[in-house]
């Protein structure tokens, strides 16, 4: 009597494991594909804010802290980490004298203690095109996001 019943519970768990980590599986996709959208978006919304910051302030762009502080970025962008599971690093190089502005590059990369197997976007000054490489931080020479 009990031989029947185990056998039938084995069998159950045989169908119900390899669902569970199908959808376990699934679900980390969801996520990090949530996560990279919420970093696409951050890179967008930075672009957008350093073209508005360069025409109000001579061709120059601007840090993090200015542009919150100039109402360029929410309040977010002040702090450590914007976007969950992503790093944000900005670079400006203020203008020349011969230039007629300076310029900026962002990458958003994954955080390493996260785990997640996301990708790297980027963004500069000369183009609102996010750059994605799925193995390390992303340049200007990468492929742009689709």
């Amino acid at each position: 009597m009990l031989r029947p019943l185990l056998f039938a519970f084995g069998l159950a768990l045989c169908f119900v494991l390899p669902a569970c980590q199908s959808y376990t599986g699934g679900l980390q996709k969801t996520m990090t594909g949530a996560d990279e959208t919420a970093a696409i978006a951050a890179l967008h919304a930075i672009a957008l804010g350093q073209q508005t910051y360069s025409l109000t302030n001579g061709g120059e762009y601007g840090t993090f802290q200015q542009l919150t502080a100039g109402g360029f970025l929410d309040a977010r962008y002040s702090g450590n980490k914007p976007v969950k599971d992503y790093v944000l690093t900005m670079n400006v190089t203020p203008k020349a004298s011969s230039d007629p502005e300076g310029s900026f590059t962002c990458n958003a990369d994954p955080d390493n203690t996260s785990g997640s197997a996301a990708r790297h976007f980027y963004v500069d000054s000369s183009s609102t095109a996010i750059h994605v490489n799925p193995n390390q931080p992303a340049t200007a020479n990468d492929p742009t996001a689709q």
